[in-house]
This record gives structure tokens, sequence and C-alpha cells, in this order.
């Protein structure tokens, strides 16, 4: 994973190396778990609100996530399917 800034953020590229993992930070509901991004050269955390209140918010944004990565991966899937006939048809 590489990460990039690009003026309107950081832009992480994920790389083979890189992992996703749900991490406890304690069993008391003031101590949400976390997702996590690891690999060279960082770590990105994503963390609830501290405001229990708020986590609906949270779960709609994660949904969203999930629902993008899905859409992300078929796209990507799709596109080295494609890439994979025109290197056969070429060759």
């Amino acid at each position: 994973m590489t990460a990039n800034w690009d003026g309107l953020g950081v832009t992480w590229i994920v790389g083979r190396e890189a992992e996703l993992t749900v991490e406890e930070t304690g069993s008391d509901p003031t101590h949400p778990p976390m997702l996590a991004l690891a690999g060279p050269p960082c770590v990105v955390m994503l963390r609830p609100p501290d405001d229990p209140a708020m986590w609906p918010a949270c779960v709609k944004f994660l949904r969203q996530l999930r629902d993008g990565a899905e859409d992300l991966a078929a796209l990507l899937e799709a596109r080295a399917a494609a890439r994979l006939v025109r290197d056969e048809q070429a060759g």
C-alpha cells in the first residue's frame, strides 16, 4: 500500500500486502471496535464516533463503504477479464 497526497486528500493505493481487519478495542460500550487497513507504509483506522447516538450514521457510512468496495471490485474484475480477452485475441 502506498500513500500519496493529491491536493484533495490522501490516496492509498492498495498493494498485495494490505490487510483489512476489525479490531476490538475493549468490551466496554464506550470502546467500540475499529476497522483497520494495514500495509506498508501506514495503517488507516476507521473508528466510530464516541457518542453511541452517532453510531447509526456510522453504520450507514460503513454500509456505503461496503457497497462501494463491492462495486469497485466488480469493475476491476470486469476490466481484468476484458484485458485477458484482448490479450488472447491479440496473441
